[in-house]
C-alpha cells in the first residue's frame, strides 16, 4: 500500500519539474517526503540525527545534480555558454567566418614610361604594344610604414590605361608616353607552407593541418606535389563547386566537379586555421569534367507538368567518399594573413615594392631586349592617391556571439533588408571592415536601393570607404543578390559634434570639480560612439545627466543650443603629438533639426564626437 503512495507521489511530483533550486529548497522537500512516507521508522530529523545527517546528503546531491544540468543546459544556448568548446561550436553551427583581423584595401596607381610607336600620328599618339607590361597578381608592395599589400589582380597595361605626354624629341613631338592604371591591393603578408601527410591512412580518417599563422584572412592556393588542386567548399560532402572563366569583360560562371576539396575550421578563441581533407583514395576519378550538361539533368520524360527543372549533382562525381585525401602527398598552401585597424595607411605612403615584382611583356616574342625590359621596369611609379581603409581588429568573443542571430537567419540570396545587413556585417575578413551599414529606400526608384557605408581610419575615427571597399563591397553582394536587385553605394555623411554647456554650481563645492564630474559623466554615460546611421542626438538625456550630478543647482543653457556642429573651422592643434586635429566638412545646423529633445541626422547621416577633450565644454558659473 505504502509503494502504491509512493509512486503516486512521484508521479505528481513529475509534473512540476524543478529548476534553480537551491540546497535549503531540496531539504525542505526531502523532509516533507520523509515526514508523509517513513513516520513511523524515523521521527526525528533534527541537523544533529541520523535522520537530519541523509537529508543533507541527499540534499547535496540534488544541488550538485542540478546545478551541473544546468550548466549544460546553459551551455546549449550561444548566449549563456561559457565553455570555450561550446563556444567554437556555437560559432561554426551558425557558419561565422571571421576570427582574424581585418586587412585594409586601396587601389593603387601604377604609371610606367614606354617609347611612342613612330608608326602612330602625332595626334593619337600609342606605344609599341611589346613595350606594354603586365604587373602580375600577388606581387607586392610596402608603406612607408612597413605594411606590405598585396595585388589581387594582373595589372594589364595592354588595354584600358590613361597616357599622357612624356619625353619629348627636338622637334617637340613626343618620344615617350607615360601610361597610368589603377591594381586593387590588401593589406597582409603572403606566406607559402609545405605540410607531408603520412601513407596508409585508415579511410575513415580525414586528414587536417593547422597553419602556422593567425588571422589568416584568405586561402589562395591549396596545390599537392601530384599538381591536384584542392577546392574550397562549405562542407565535404559539397562535390561541385562554381568556377569562373573572365574572357575579354566578360565573366562566365561554370559547374565542375571537385574531387579535391577541403574545408576550413576555425578556432575563435585562439584565431587559428585548420583545413580537413576528404578520406577518399581518388582512384575512382577518372577526370575532373563531364561530357554534356544535359545529362545532368533529373528526368522529365513522360510528364505532361512540371515545376522547376533541377541538376542532379550525384552525376557530377561517381564517389561515395567525401573527397579525395591528400595521404601520401605534400601539400603547398599559400595564403594571406595580417591585418588591423594600423593597416590603414595614408594616402601617398604606398610608394615602393617590397621585393622585385613578377612583370611580363605583351608580345614578349616580338625580342625586346632585356636592357630595355629593365628601362621599362624601373620606370614604374606607385602611389596610393587614397587612403587605405578597412582594416580592424579581430572581433571579440562577445562580438562574434552577438552576430550568431544575424548569421543563423540569414539566407543564401538577398531577399530583405536584415539579409542584406546580415551579409555585410558578416562579410569575411579578406573583404575589410565596414564599420555601419544602413539600406534605405530610394526616391526615385522603387526598384533601387541606398546602401550607406562608412568605416574607420586608423585612429578608429569614421572616414568615408575606399574605392577599393566599395568594389570589394559589390563582389561579395553579387554573390547573394537577386538578378533584379540594384543598389546604390554611398557615403555616409559624417556630422562631427560638441557640447557646450553652461550649469549653475551650489557655493559651498569646488566648482572644477564640479566641472570635470559633469565632463565624465557626459562621456561615460551618454557613449555617443555607439550612435548609429540615423539615430538621433538626445539632448533631454544630456540635460538630465547635467542636471543630476553632485553640485549643479541648474543648466542655464537652452536645450537647443547645447549640441553645436564641429566642421574645419574647429579645428586644432594637438601640441602633445604635434599635428593638427581635423573635423569633418560636412554641415548641420542642430537647431533646425531639433525636435521635442531630439537632433536628428539628415537622411544616411551619423552623428560622431571625435575629440571627447575638446568637444564637451562645460563652463560653471
Amino acid at each position: 500500500m505504502q509503494n502504491n503512495k509512493i509512486q503516486k507521489y512521484l508521479k505528481n511530483k513529475s509534473k512540476n519539474q524543478f529548476t534553480n533550486k537551491t540546497y535549503l529548497d531540496f531539504r525542505e522537500d526531502l523532509l516533507n517526503y520523509a515526514r508523509e512516507f517513513y513516520s513511523d521508522n524515523i521521527l526525528d530529523f533534527s541537523e544533529t540525527s541520523l535522520g537530519g545527517l541523509f537529508l543533507d546528503f541527499a540534499a547535496i546531491v540534488g544541488d550538485s545534480l542540478v546545478f551541473y544540468a544546468e550548466q549544460q543546459f546553459n551551455e546549449l544556448d550561444y548566449e549563456t555558454a561559457t565553455n570555450i568548446n561550446n563556444i567554437n561550436k556555437h560559432l561554426r553551427k551558425a557558419n561565422i567566418k571571421n576570427n582574424s583581423s581585418y586587412p585594409s584595401s586601396v587601389e593603387i596607381t601604377f604609371s610606367v614610361e614606354v617609347e611612342k610607336d613612330i608608326s602612330s600620328s602625332q595626334k593619337s599618339p600609342k606605344p609599341y604594344l611589346n613595350h606594354l607590361p603586365i604587373i602580375k597578381k600577388n606581387s607586392i608592395l610596402e608603406s612607408n610604414n612597413g605594411i606590405q599589400f598585396i595585388l589581387d589582380e594582373d595589372v594589364d597595361f595592354s588595354s584600358d590605361y590613361k597616357q599622357r605626354i612624356g619625353e619629348l624629341n627636338e622637334d617637340g613631338s613626343p618620344y615617350s608616353l607615360i601610361l597610368t592604371k589603377k591594381g586593387l591591393c590588401t593589406s597582409g603578408f603572403l606566406t607559402t607552407e609545405s605540410i607531408s601527410f603520412p601513407e596508409n591512412v585508415n579511410e575513415e580518417h580525414f586528414l587536417s593541418c593547422k597553419l602556422e599563422n593567425t588571422n589568416v584572412t584568405s586561402i589562395i592556393s591549396v596545390v599537392d606535389s601530384s599538381l591536384n588542386e584542392y577546392n574550397e567548399v562549405a562542407y565535404l560532402s559539397q562535390s561541385t563547386v562554381f568556377s569562373k572563366i573572365k574572357n575579354a569583360d566578360s565573366e562566365y560562371i561554370h559547374i565542375k566537379p571537385a574531387p579535391y576539396r577541403y574545408v576550413i575550421e576555425r578556432d575563435f578563441i585562439s584565431g587559428e586555421i585548420f583545413l580537413r581533407f576528404g578520406n577518399g583514395s581518388g582512384k575512382s576519378v577518372k577526370d575532373d569534367h563531364f561530357a554534356n550538361v544535359s545529362d545532368l539533368l533529373l528526368p522529365l520524360k513522360n510528364k505532361d507538368t512540371f515545376g522547376r527543372v533541377d541538376l542532379d549533382p550525384g552525376l557530377l562525381l561517381k564517389s561515395n567518399s567525401l573527397g579525395v585525401s591528400p595521404s601520401g602527398k605534400t601539400v603547398n598552401i599559400t595564403y594571406k594573413h595580417g591585418g588591423g585597424i594600423s593597416h590603414n595607411s595614408p594616402a601617398k605612403t604606398i610608394t615602393k615594392f617590397f621585393e622585385e615584382p613578377n612583370i611580363v611583356f605583351i608580345n614578349d616574342d616580338l625580342g625586346l631586349s632585356e636592357s630595355k625590359k629593365n628601362t621599362i621596369k624601373e620606370s614604374i611609379i606607385i602611389v596610393n592617391e587614397e587612403s587605405a581603409i578597412g582594416g580592424a581588429p579581430a572581433p571579440s568573443i562577445d562580438e562574434l556571439k552577438s552576430s550568431i542571430p544575424m548569421a543563423i537567419r540569414s539566407q543564401s540570396r538577398i531577399i530583405t533588408y536584415s539579409d542584406l545587413i546580415t551579409r555585410i556585417m558578416t562579410m569575411p575578413s579578406n573583404f575589410g571592415k565596414i564599420e555601419k551599414v544602413v539600406a534605405l529606400d530610394n526616391a526615385n526608384s522603387s526598384f533601387s536601393k541606398d546602401l550607406y557605408i562608412t568605416c574607420k581610419d586608423s585612429e578608429g575615427f569614421y572616414t568615408n570607404a575606399s574605392d577599393a571597399i566599395k568594389l570589394n563591397l559589390v563582389k561579395y553582394i553579387n554573390e547573394f543578390r537577386l538578378i533584379g536587385d540594384n543598389f546604390n553605394i554611398l557615403d555616409v555623411p559624417i556630422f562631427n559634434f560638441g557640447i557646450n554647456a553652461v550649469i549653475k554650481v551650489a557655493s559651498e563645492v569646488d566648482i572644477e570639480t564640479v566641472v570635470i564630474e559633469v565632463t565624465t559623466r557626459i562621456f561615460e554615460n551618454l557613449r555617443f560612439d555607439l550612435l548609429e546611421i540615423g539615430e538621433s542626438i538626445n539632448v533631454n538625456e544630456i540635460a538630465r545627466v547635467i542636471n543630476n550630478t553632485d553640485g549643479v543647482v541648474s543648466l542655464m543653457t537652452n536645450k537647443k543650443n547645447i549640441v553645436v556642429n564641429k566642421t574645419e573651422k574647429d579645428n586644432w592643434h594637438d601640441f602633445d603629438l604635434d599635428i593638427t586635429r581635423e573635423y569633418s566638412n560636412n554641415i548641420v545646423d542642430p537647431n533646425i533639426h531639433y525636435v521635442d529633445g531630439f537632433i536628428h541626422p539628415p537622411k544616411g547621416g551619423i552623428f560622431e564626437m571625435k575629440y571627447s577633450s575638446q568637444d564637451i565644454l562645460i563652463v560653471a558659473k
